[in-house]
């Protein structure tokens, strides 16, 4: 990957902030210029092409628009806003396109009902008779299996649904700390999902802190209204999602009469624990609740510890068969950490891209894999299923021409 040298990564973001002020001030024709000078700059920033795909839409470009978040998904794939906008502004213009950035930007958008009813579209007019699949199930990182009895020897979607329900479920009984603390895990998974932020307002309503449930509201609804009117990304709400997320780490351990703090590491490694074994015996249901349990009540700087609990719930929501959530899990592991990202996780996100008929990403997932300390076996594996996913691709190209 290209990265600007210092130099002009300071005037890129010099330039942008330039444009961006001037699009908050409504003056678009001037800030199309100022991002098209940052692209000048450097062109493989994907910051300034989707910046400037949001311009050309407020003056009326729409294939420009849709050009420019082209190239910004090239160069950062499967970025939630990027697919979004590109389904939306494709629909009127090629549905079958619209539908499948849809399929994908539901994985980080699950509440929006319209991405949700484009992305359907595909699957009732494009399903083959005969359903295509790839049997192969995700690699079991034995460093999970090691990492569990080392912890034990120091004493140490509807996953999603499940997790919200027992949330909702502690506020109703008045257990507020820890109800904040399950919103919490969920907002890190999923930080662009309105019915989590929704969800932790409501706790911190309950909890006392009406002002503070007030932004968590205000947040969901500028994710609602940010993917049908195109706005611009910028990095005030990245902070403001960190403030919000500091939020509620105070509430959950500065509240003398909540109950203890549920974010204890040697809690949370014995839910791992538990999890690993449900997940060992086939219990993948249960498995996944606790977890859901673990990644909750899991302290804030216990990433590893949370990388491999996200990574073991994706495995078992694949042996459930719910595809979908799993990416967003593995996603959400890769996320925590992507310094360390090991060839078993790409695998398995790739099988779960696989086994919802996104080929391409699949592709991508795999082919990463093999650069990421794979052993002979799996390396084979891994071969046969990047072959298996072009030819797969292939024909779906082609049901997808004869429409």
């Amino acid at each position: 990957m290209y990265f600007a040298t210092g130099d002009v990564s300071g005037q890129v973001s010099e330039k942008l902030l330039e444009a961006s002020k001037l699009a908050d001030s409504g003056r678009y024709e001037e800030s199309l210029e100022s991002y098209l000078q940052a692209i000048q700059m450097d062109e493989n920033n994907p910051t300034s092409w989707y910046c400037l795909g949001v311009i050309h839409h407020n003056l009326g470009n729409i294939s420009e628009s849709v050009e420019s978040f082209q190239k910004s998904d090239e160069l950062f794939p499967n970025h939630g806003a990027t697919l979004a906008n590109l389904a939306i502004l494709l629909e009127n213009k090629d549905l079958t396109s619209a539908s499948e950035y849809a399929s994908k930007a539901i994985i980080h958008f699950p509440d929006n009902s319209k991405l949700v009813a484009l992305s359907k579209i595909q699957t009732s007019v494009a399903d083959p008779p005969e359903k295509l699949f790839i049997e192969a199930k995700p690699i079991v990182d034995d460093s999970i299996v090691r990492t569990e009895q080392s912890l034990q020897d120091a004493n140490l979607v509807d996953g999603e649904s499940s997790i919200i329900a027992e949330a909702k479920s502690l506020t109703n009984t008045g257990e507020h700390s820890k109800a904040v603390s399950l919103w919490k895990g969920l907002l890190e998974g999923s930080p662009n999902s309105p019915e989590v932020w929704r969800g932790l307002a409501s706790a911190l309503d309950s909890a006392g802190y009406p002002d503070r449930a007030e932004q968590c509201r205000k947040r969901a609804e500028n994710i609602d209204d940010s993917i049908e009117n195109i706005t611009i990304e910028v990095e005030e709400e990245m902070n403001s999602t960190e403030k919000l997320i500091e939020i509620a780490e105070s509430i959950h351990h500065s509240e003398s009469n909540f109950e203890e703090d549920r974010g204890d590491f040697e809690q949370s490694v014995s839910w791992y624990n538990m999890a690993i074994n449900l997940l060992n015996e086939g219990k993948n249901e249960e498995s996944i609740s606790t977890f859901e349990k673990c990644i909750g009540g899991c302290p804030m700087g216990e990433i590893e510890l949370k990388v491999k609990a996200h990574n073991g719930r994706g495995n078992a929501l694949y042996n459930s068969g719910r595809y979908s959530e799993s990416v967003i899990a593995y996603h959400t592991a890769i996320s925590l950490d992507p310094q360390n990202v090991t060839g078993k996780t790409l695998f398995n996100m790739g099988s779960s891209y696989a086994a919802v008929e996104m080929f391409n990403d699949a592709i991508k997932c795999f082919t990463q894999s093999l650069e990421r300390g794979l052993d002979k076996e799996q390396t084979e594996l891994c071969e046969k299923q990047i072959s298996r996913c072009r030819l797969l691709s292939r024909e779906q190209s082609k049901r997808q021409s004869k429409l």
